[in-house]
């Protein structure tokens, strides 16, 4: 009783809504997009076919699968001002018609209108090499920011192993320009935010980047590019031991704000948009925590989404998403849990796969993995995908 006592509560969970979106087979989150008006769209991947299709649906609306006979995951979807979205990931197939023959991962961005039909697919990479996007963002022009990875050379020389990538795209789909940040490790970007101030990336790096220092293991970094591309300045995060920042945004104060892990310890932080630190807050419970998406909330405010397999509200069992809520200084204003009996935004390689968009309505609507069963529905089975709104 003594062992048992700590971890018991007359208090029952918060569980995850129904119904689940995704199939009988392996599904993995891939985005949640908010419109202005509170309408959500969700994408995600699943193997139903055998080979991964991406899927965009807009629940209780329509579902538009983005597909060849080879692999395509899904890593973002934003709304557009005319009510579609833009989807991005990665392909080993010829979405667009213009790479018959590929068999290595090419990144692609797809326009769906409000109807959800494709208005333009663009697909680029480097020839018999992989490459990969982690992270979407809206251009004010109604183009797209997108961050991930290549194996090769898109602008210049490979550095070695992954160079993270930066790419710009037009409003009708043109790459506008790309650029390769790399070191002699692997790195990866994994978020991207875009303001008026520039653009922003974060992602991992197994050794230094330019103008950064390696601080030790895996390290989480940060850089800033203005909207044609040129970077200027850049910073890593993290201890002696594995470190990384998943996603970033931007507040309505202007910081810089991205999320991740350190030392076990859900990590978020902030910088001004010259690339001065200004707040740190760590979440540290007596296991793995860790922030995977961020979202900007009126008044500077930020909310945060990301798992944790401890205890911050009542544990639902395995791992749990973690929600929280800072001020514009980064002082915890809210914290929460939710989930089922078995692990809920995380995937079985301990790599979250959790998306969060602030709807304007005073919610934050969170979607991810899941690998169990939701209130007052069912499980569809091997991985699904739920889609919760939370205050």
């Amino acid at each position: 009783m003594a062992d048992l006592g700590p971890g018991l509560s007359v208090v029952p969970p918060a569980g995850l809504p129904a119904p689940l979106h995704g199939t009988s087979a392996v599904d993995w989150a891939g985005g949640v997009a908010a419109a202005a008006d509170g309408t959500l769209t969700i994408g995600y991947a699943t193997a139903e076919n055998g080979d991964l299709d991406a899927v965009v649906t807009r629940p209780g609306g329509w579902t538009r699968r983005i597909a060849t006979p080879a692999d395509e995951r899904l890593y973002g979807v934003v709304p557009l001002p005319d009510g579609g979205v833009l989807a991005a990931g990665y392909t080993k197939g010829d979405l667009d018609g213009k790479h018959a023959g590929n068999g290595t991962d090419d990144a692609f961005v797809v326009r769906l209108g409000p109807d959800g039909e494709v208005r333009w697919t663009t697909q680029f990479g480097a020839p018999d090499a992989a490459d990969r996007v982690y992270g979407l963002a809206a251009a004010p022009d109604g183009g797209a920011y997108v961050a991930g990875y290549t194996k090769g050379a898109l602008d210049g020389v490979n550095a070695g192993d992954k160079d993270a990538i930066a790419a710009r795209l037009s409003p009708d789909g043109e790459v506008r320009w790309i650029r390769q940040y790399g070191g002699p490790g692997e790195d990866k970007a994994t978020g991207v935010a875009a303001a008026a101030t520039g653009v922003y990336l974060t992602g991992s790096t197994t050794a230094a980047l330019p103008g950064t220092t390696a601080r030790g293991g895996t390290d989480g970094w940060l850089a800033a590019y203005t909207a044609d591309g040129a970077r200027t300045w850049a910073a890593t995060e993290g201890g002696s031991g594995d470190d990384r920042l998943n996603a970033v945004t931007v507040t309505t104060a202007g910081l810089i704000v991205a999320t991740g892990a350190t030392s076990g310890d859900a990590l978020t932080v902030a910088y001004t948009d010259r690339g001065k630190r200004r707040w740190e807050h760590r979440l540290a419970t007596a296991a793995a925590d860790e922030g995977a998406a961020v979202a900007a909330l009126p008044g500077g405010e930020i909310a945060v989404a990301g798992y944790t397999r401890g205890k911050v509200g009542v544990p639902a069992g395995g791992a749990d998403v973690l929600t929280l809520r800072l001020d514009a200084k980064g002082a915890q204003r809210a914290a929460a849990q939710l989930g089922t009996a078995r692990d809920d935004g995380v995937d079985p390689f301990a790599e979250p796969n959790l998306y969060a968009a602030a709807t304007g309505q005073g919610k934050v609507a969170i979607a991810g993995l899941t690998y169990g069963t939701p209130d007052g529905g069912r499980a569809l089975g091997n991985g699904d995908v739920f889609l919760a709104t939370v205050p």
